[in-house]
């Protein structure tokens, strides 16, 4: 979990990354999320923020295994706020859902 914190302070694209862990009174909803469908190698990341962008979500998730495909939808040519990550191995999906489940991004819980 903080090996996210490697790209803290790091500028890029004229942004600096500012990263912090959210601090949640209870954790086993992550526990049931990852417990309950562990044949998929894909996450659906929620509460993105706009202003985020493909190459900034690649390097958060990067560090937990390789990334097949990454994809971040817009609308109007805007970003809708969610991303879809997929993972080469079943187990790099759990532990990126493990890791990054109390991660802030331009001070948003990513979900």
């Amino acid at each position: 979990m903080l090996t996210c914190f490697c790209f803290q302070g790091t500028v890029l694209d004229g942004h600096a990354l500012i990263l912090q862990l959210c601090h949640v009174k209870n954790n086993d909803r992550v526990k049931e999320k990852v417990g309950e469908d562990q044949s998929s190698t894909k996450l659906i990341v929620r509460n993105v923020a706009f202003e985020a962008t493909e190459k900034e979500l690649r390097q958060l998730f990067s560090p937990f295994g390789q990334v097949k495909s990454l994809r971040l939808p817009t609308r109007f040519g805007k970003y809708r706020g969610f991303a879809f990550v997929e993972y080469v191995t079943k187990q790099e999906t759990k532990n990126a859902l493990q890791a990054l489940s109390n991660t802030n991004l331009y001070g948003r819980h990513l979900v």
